[in-house]
C-alpha cells in the first residue's frame, strides 16, 4: 500500500471517530425536551363563585378528621410474669369519634396475643392480661388498631404502633 493510501485511511479513520465520539456525547448529554409543568391557560385563581369560604373549611376539617385514627398506647408495657396483667394503656381519646379495636401481634412469628372488643371513643383501658402466655423475655410486637364508624361499625381502616413487650419472670 502507498504512502499516499495510509494517511488517506488513517485520516478518514480519525474522522470517523471523531463523528461517532460526537454524536456519542450528543445523546449522553444532551437533554430532550422537558416542557416541564403544564399548566392549563384555562384556570382562575381562587375560589368558585358562590362557594362559602368557612362551610368549605368545616368540610375539609371533617373529611380530614374521617380519615385520621386517634389512640394512645405504652410502647413498653411490663408484665410480671406470662399470666399477670400489665400496662398497655390503650386510649381511644374522646375526640377520634371512631371505634377502635386493637389486636397485638409478635413480629417474628405473627401470632396473636392480644385482641380486645370495640373501645367506644372516650374510654381507655389500664391493664390487661395477654389471650396467650407468654415466657420470660421481652418480644417485639406491634399493635394494630382498626377503626370503626360509631353508628354502624363499618370498617374505616386501620394503623399500628411498635411495642415492646417484657415479661419479667
Amino acid at each position: 500500500m502507498s504512502k499516499g493510501k495510509k494517511q488517506t485511511l488513517i485520516i478518514t479513520g480519525i474522522v470517523l471517530l471523531t463523528a461517532v465520539a460526537a454524536i456519542a456525547c450528543y445523546f449522553i448529554f444532551h437533554k430532550k425536551d422537558d416542557p416541564g409543568l403544564l399548566y392549563d391557560n384555562n384556570a382562575t385563581a381562587g375560589i368558585l363563585p358562590g362557594v362559602d369560604i368557612d362551610s368549605r373549611r368545616k368540610e375539609l376539617q371533617e373529611m380530614l378528621d374521617d380519615s385520621m385514627i386517634a389512640f394512645s398506647i405504652n410502647t413498653s408495657p411490663v408484665f410480671l410474669n406470662g399470666t399477670s396483667k400489665g400496662n398497655l394503656l390503650i386510649e381511644n381519646p374522646g375526640n377520634n369519634a371512631k371505634l377502635l379495636k386493637i389486636s397485638i401481634l409478635i413480629d417474628d412469628t405473627g401470632e396473636e396475643i392480644y385482641s380486645s372488643n370495640y373501645l367506644k371513643p372516650g374510654t381507655y383501658i389500664e391493664n390487661v392480661k395477654l389471650d396467650k402466655v407468654l415466657e420470660k423475655g421481652t418480644y417485639d410486637a406491634t399493635a394494630y388498631f382498626s377503626a370503626y364508624t360509631e353508628d354502624t361499625a363499618q370498617y374505616i381502616g386501620q394503623t399500628g404502633a411498635h411495642l415492646a413487650i417484657t415479661v419479667q419472670n
